[in-house]
């Protein structure tokens, strides 16, 4: 799907395996070196690079955009069980196009291709103000938190109102882990006990 930017033809699709050193480059660009040490990457750091939900903007073969998707659970902790969703993140735009919208329509197209696979519950940790504009909603009341017990306060949730609520109390795990286990944050991380 081309679209012309101040005359730079940009395209959307798929991330491949072969742009993962451009799109590292970018993330590191966007949030830093720190960004490892952020509770949401806990979620993705089993996950592999490479993903069917990972999307990129692309101009003369650069990568300017990417937007990732990971698979997780969310537990119930007062009842039990689970239910499943993808977490949104991360999102980078090139310090270049930023301001353009190109955030913007590669969310959109990024969320239209999942949703057409089917994923219907889609997290993320980020403002209401950006992506509210995608039908995104503070999770809270609810008190769901990543690991650590962190970023409650900024977590939200797109989904059609026909389907079950979020637990009241919860926490998101990866889909990796088995649901008894407390699996660790990395050492040195948001939110861990090291």
């Amino acid at each position: 799907m081309p679209r012309i930017w101040e005359k730079i033809v940009i395209t959307f699709d798929q991330e491949r395996p072969h742009d993962y050193a451009e799109i590292e480059h970018l993330l590191t660009c966007a949030f830093g070196a720190e960004r490892f040490q952020k509770a949401s990457y806990a979620l993705r750091k089993e996950g592999t690079n490479y993903s069917q939900y990972a999307c990129v903007a692309r101009a003369e073969g650069l990568v300017l955009a990417t937007v990732r998707f990971t698979k997780i659970h969310v537990k119930d902790l007062l009842f039990g069980g689970n239910c499943n969703a993808l977490l949104l993140g991360p999102l980078a735009v090139a310090p270049s196009m930023q301001g353009a919208g190109l955030g913007t329509s590669l969310v959109e197209y990024a969320l239209a291709g999942v949703e057409a696979a089917g994923h219907k519950r889609i997290l993320l940790v980020g403002d209401k103000n950006y992506y509210g504009r995608f039908g995104f909603e503070p999770i809270m009341p609810r008190y769901i938190t990543l690991p650590g017990g962190r970023d409650a306060d900024r977590l939200l949730v797109k989904q059609p109102s026909d389907m079950p609520q979020l637990p009241m109390f919860g926490r998101l795990q990866p889909l990796w882990a088995n649901f008894d286990d407390h699996y660790m944050l990395p050492e040195g991380a948001i939110g861990s006990t090291a």
